[in-house]
């Protein structure tokens, strides 16, 4: 970018829906560029290596609802393998393996809490998960834990609301070269600016202006994908200030947080015969390991809600001892100096998304589309918290770029 440009159209972020953006501009003939502050694309979609050998997701990890999902198609298009199968749960609970007759027990305690907020939501009530749960039940503590895991905050911080609007074919299928690294392919054509970050945008007049670590660049129309929890901080300015009922829309749809970590282990650590996924849960945790994944020798787990955030201040090696003591709680001291090359994520601290992925705070109804609406046909607002149905996800993203892209088109014609 020169230090200063004129395009009809700027797109904010290079994630998921700011590539979709691109893509879609693109095909519909407008002249844009893609101004990204991070080093990289993909957002949160992130793929690393682990010990040089292994591709793991960092961010987006499953294709959810992965028949209606838009990148299972750009997965076969890109020659990117997604295995389809059915998972199933093993549980080492408080020191001992459950039966597996047992392994459906906590899902259908979800299943139960699922039946209570769609009756509540038919009869017009926007209270949080927390207050539909039974605090002394059996599997209170895993509900909360998966709640964590779907939502990135804790089962008080989300209305119901947004878990009955989700729509979930209940297909999750993992992508064998990495997700982030699907998101980064299918967006690798795009006119994209890297280290590149937009500080101000003066927008009560045309042209739109944006000022970036890299001078200033004008628009016509202006999309912007940048996550919920760089804008409730307040990292860019905007001359004028957003509107009140913008501003109430970012503020009730803030991130939560949620991490992996990951390790590799030898072959002889851990029996061939294991689980490939066990709910691990003792005392106040739980926690959900999985194994070999895509027959490689490596383990991980994740969390999710207030913990997630604790623990990502604790810094890295808190995490990598966490898991260490959950591997060896399961199978055997032995384990410990088997498991190497850990990996954690830390998507709380990154200063370009600032969390994992938005919820919607109880007693708030239809922020995610006052947040997807457009402001004077000049600012454009996509993103996995702009989508009504598919928030969360990587193609809610894709899809909400696309549709921001429709509605800069309409404003042009």
């Amino acid at each position: 970018m020169t230090k200063t440009s004129n395009y009809p159209l700027i797109i904010i972020g290079a994630g998921a829906a700011g590539l979709a953006a691109s893509e879609m501009a693109t095909r519909r003939g407008v002249k844009h560029r893609v101004l990204e502050a991070s080093h990289r694309t993909g957002g949160r979609g992130l793929t690393e290596m682990l010990a040089d050998q292994y591709p793991v997701d960092l961010g987006c990890h499953w294709l959810h609802s992965g028949s209606i999902n838009p990148y299972t198609q750009w997965a076969t298009k890109l020659g990117f393998d997604y295995p389809i199968s059915k998972w199933e749960f093993s549980m080492f609970i408080d020191g001992a393996w459950y039966s597996d007759t047992d392994a459906a027990a906590p899902f259908r305690y979800i299943d139960e809490i699922n039946w209570r907020m769609e009756a509540t939501r038919k009869k017009g009530g926007a209270c949080s998960q927390w207050d539909l749960a039974d605090s002394d039940h059996q599997w209170n503590q895993f509900f909360q834990y998966w709640v964590s895991l779907m939502s990135s905050v804790d089962a008080d911080q989300v209305s119901i609301l947004d878990i009955c609007e989700y729509r979930d074919t209940h297909e999750d299928w993992p992508v064998m070269k990495g997700y982030g690294a699907l998101i980064a392919q299918q967006g690798v054509d795009c006119p994209v600016d890297l280290n590149c970050v937009v500080t101000k945008i003066n927008w009560g007049d045309l042209p739109i202006s944006i000022e970036t670590s890299q001078g200033v660049v004008t628009a016509d129309r202006l999309v912007i994908t940048t996550s919920t929890g760089v804008l409730n901080a307040g990292d860019i300015e905007f001359n004028p200030k957003l509107p009140s009922w913008k501003m109430d829309a970012i503020n009730a749809l803030p991130l939560g947080n949620s991490n992996y970590t990951f390790c590799t282990f030898e072959p002889d650590a851990i029996d061939p015969d294991a689980p490939d996924h066990i709910l691990w849960q003792r005392d106040d945790q739980t926690f959900w390991v999985r194994l070999r994944e895509f027959g490689y020798p490596y383990a991980f787990t994740s969390t999710g809600g207030r913990f997630a955030w604790w623990l990502e201040k604790q810094g890295q090696d808190a995490s990598i001892e966490l898991f260490s003591d959950v591997m060896v709680d399961i199978f055997g001291s032995r384990v410990r100096d088997k498991l190497s090359n850990f990996k954690v994520s830390a998507w709380g601290m990154d200063p370009w998304i600032r969390g994992a992925y938005s919820a919607t705070q109880p007693g708030k109804i239809g922020m995610r589309t006052e947040l997807a609406r457009s402001i004077d046909n000049r600012l454009f607002f996509a993103g996995e918290a702009t989508s009504p149905d598919s928030f969360s996800t990587a193609h809610g993203a894709y899809q909400s770029g696309h549709r921001a892209i429709n509605q800069v088109c309409d404003s042009l014609s």
